[in-house]
């Protein structure tokens, strides 16, 4: 079971790193010619164009000379496919229509009319779809190139096989745990699971934490949030400095935050509070915590209280003008009494007793690594 849950991680990771752009030109034809105006030659130059136009602006851009003489039955959704953003103008013999979707929807009928005016000025037809294509594009900002995540170093820290995070979501929280692991010299990582197949949880985040061969230098210092789905369980296992940093009432802090969000389904804001809440230990461990006002105050005070008690007693005892006497004979006048026989009766005994220690004794073994969490 182990192995098989291991694999479907492994799998997810496969994937991911050879998947291409997110806005990369889907496999459709952008411009459809069912009337023949157009070479061969000339609708590939277009349809180049137009991927080209959807590869930089997100928004994918049609042109089609149909025989359907309903333009509104036009099947547009088999020729958009999984688009979301999208502008189609298709035209008949005698009449066209728009279609249009997410930032298509941005334009308005004067600008459809503009773009259509500058289709009808050219004077044939692969001119005039080449100039529709580009006007239409200029009311699109071309996209920010993202930076290209090293997948080969992304993949350390995020295994989401239970897909509970967008494409963004996923995207952003490798970057946050990547940052924190490199700041503090400690791996953290977030894992998830559809099903534990009647595994148990508790043997198998550890069995992952090394089959992943996960942590930092010689004491593999790390923390891992492994999350099931069926069941509905989480554990969160640290090692090395992640065990050293975090203690077993700040494990208990950080089971209940992440517990709090998974509970509601909010997956993104649990593993973002684990992150948060790794990265506040491991910095308190390695820089020392920030100063608590509220609660360096209340010590000082209960200082202050004892030593200020200390001194009055001090204080008092220095008033005294009688000293506690060990005998009456200085309430005796010299001579005047004479004591032929006396004895030492003893009221009281003080008994002390000293506890021998054992020649064995037991150690503890220091180990650096615990675990905790619960279901949801």
């Amino acid at each position: 079971m182990k192995r098989k849950i291991l694999s479907l991680i492994l799998s997810v990771l496969l994937c991911l790193s050879l998947a291409v752009s997110a806005y990369a030109a889907p496999d459709v034809n952008f411009v459809v010619d069912e009337f023949g105006n157009l070479a061969d030659g000339e609708l590939a130059e277009l349809n180049e164009l137009a991927a080209e136009i959807y590869d930089t602006r997100g928004i994918g851009i049609f042109f089609v000379f149909t025989t359907e003489e309903d333009l509104l039955a036009y099947d547009i959704d088999q020729l958009v496919g999984d688009m979301e953003d999208y502008y189609v103008m298709v035209e008949n013999a005698s009449s066209w229509y728009s279609f249009m979707g997410g930032k298509g929807e941005t334009l308005d009928y004067e600008t459809e009319m503009e773009l259509r005016g500058i289709y009808d000025a050219a004077e044939t037809y692969v001119g005039g779809v080449r100039d529709f294509l580009n006007a239409t594009a200029e009311y699109f900002p071309v996209m920010e190139e993202e930076p290209e995540v090293d997948d080969s170093e992304a993949e350390d820290f995020l295994f989401d096989e239970a897909d509970l995070l967008s494409d963004r979501e996923e995207k952003d929280l490798r970057e946050k745990l990547q940052t924190i692991s490199k700041e503090y010299d400690a791996q953290i990582v977030i894992a998830t699971i559809a099903s534990m197949e009647d595994g148990d949880i508790d043997d198998f985040v550890e069995y992952l934490y090394d089959a992943l061969d996960l942590g930092y230098g010689k004491h593999n210092d790390g923390i891992l949030l492994l999350v099931s789905m069926d069941p509905r369980e989480y554990r969160i296992h640290c090692r090395g400095m992640g065990s050293d940093a975090i203690g077993e009432g700040d494990l208990d802090a950080i089971c209940e935050a992440v517990e709090a969000e998974l509970s509601d389904d909010n997956y993104a804001e649990a593993f973002d509070v684990f992150a948060e809440k790794c990265a506040y230990y491991l910095d308190g461990h390695v820089n020392g915590f920030p100063f608590d006002f509220a609660t360096n105050l209340v010590i000082c005070l209960i200082i202050g209280l004892v030593v200020g008690v200390i001194g009055a007693f001090i204080l008092k005892g220095q008033l005294k003008s009688v000293r506690k006497q060990a005998g009456a004979n200085s309430y005796v006048k010299a001579g005047s009494m004479q004591i032929n026989v006396h004895n030492d009766i003893y009221l009281y005994r003080d008994i002390t007793r000293t506890k021998k220690e054992s020649s064995s004794s037991s150690s503890d073994s220091g180990s650096s690594r615990k675990t905790g969490g619960g279901s949801f």
